[in-house]
């Protein structure tokens, strides 16, 4: 997904539902895009429109009619599937853009933190000091685990630790992976993939970083090196997102579309929704709020 098309997508998207668009008071703005899954507390960000901290059924079916009537662009009464996956793909594209806008803004902060010269320039040496902070961090996260038994059921527990974020934790759709985490610092330096980062493998990869940032080869980096590299790599996660997303909206489709006759009505379209709000409403009371946030998520379905 181009960064162009990003923007272009972005003033569509906010332009479908002033309800999907809408800032909530909390910290982290409202999701533009679902998906989230046992995560309550998402649940109730996106579709919490009064902001009182509780979703009814009639509060749910409201948005959800809002928003198929915002993605009805010709006005028909029902939706193929061009209309079905133009408008997730320009709300996906919205919420991409407002993360890469945040996640571009740690990136200016962790530059200053690197410790930049008079000349507004990181040098090698304060590169590899911040490297070693970070090594010696992740290995404080890592001794803190339980690294016993074989690469694969260590990777069984970093998946099911993503899992535990996904369903407590603000949804990132990006999801890039952080060395502020045990299970990010992994994803970040295991480049062999045996489950373990040694000293050398995690030099290695700084020095490809390092070679890979500083585009003039001066052996300093500048703000605008550093800022580069890493909005290539949003890049390209958001171009394999991009890829993805768009085809499972085609294959969503044709899974609600029960009668197969390429026209989605607005009750083919909430049986997704009606399974979305019981995932949620854990109580069965009818309404999601903190209570349900507070109950265990069901088991898995296999």
């Amino acid at each position: 997904m181009k960064r162009s098309l990003l923007i272009g997508a972005c003033a569509g998207a906010l332009l479908l539902s002033a309800v999907a668009a809408a800032e909530s008071p909390a910290t982290h703005p409202r999701p533009l895009v679902g998906g989230h899954g046992n995560n309550v507390q998402a649940f109730i960000a996106e579709f919490d429109d009064n902001g009182d901290g509780k979703v009814t059924w009639a509060e749910f079916e409201a948005f959800r009619r809002a928003r198929f009537d915002a993605t009805d662009y010709d006005h028909n009464g029902t939706l193929d599937e061009d209309e079905y996956v133009r408008e997730f793909s320009e709300r996906m594209a919205a919420e991409v853009e407002r993360e890469r806008a945040g996640l571009m803004e740690q990136a200016r902060s962790r530059f200053a933190q690197l410790g930049p010269g008079t000349d507004g320039l990181v040098s090698r040496s304060a590169f590899d000091a911040a490297g070693e902070k970070t090594w010696q961090a992740a290995q404080k996260r890592l001794a803190s685990q339980d690294r016993t038994g074989t690469p694969a059921a260590r990777g069984t527990e970093r998946t099911a630790a993503g899992a535990q974020r996904f369903d407590n934790g603000p949804r990132s759709r990006l999801n890039l992976p952080s060395s502020h985490s045990a299970e990010g610092f992994l994803e970040l330096y295991d480049s062999n993939g045996d489950g373990t980062v040694d000293k050398a493998e995690f030099q290695r990869v700084r020095d490809a970083q390092f070679t890979r940032t500083d585009s003039n080869g001066d052996g300093r980096l500048s703000a605008n090196e550093y800022l580069a590299e890493f909005e290539s790599r949003i890049d390209r996660r958001a171009a394999t997102l991009d890829q993805g997303e768009d085809r499972q909206a085609h294959v969503r489709f044709g899974v609600l579309d029960a009668d197969k006759d390429g026209a989605m009505t607005f009750a083919e379209y909430q049986v997704s929704g009606k399974r979305l709000f019981d995932t949620a409403d854990r109580n069965k009371d009818g309404v999601v709020d903190a209570a349900d946030a507070a109950l265990p998520a069901p088991a898995p379905r296999r």
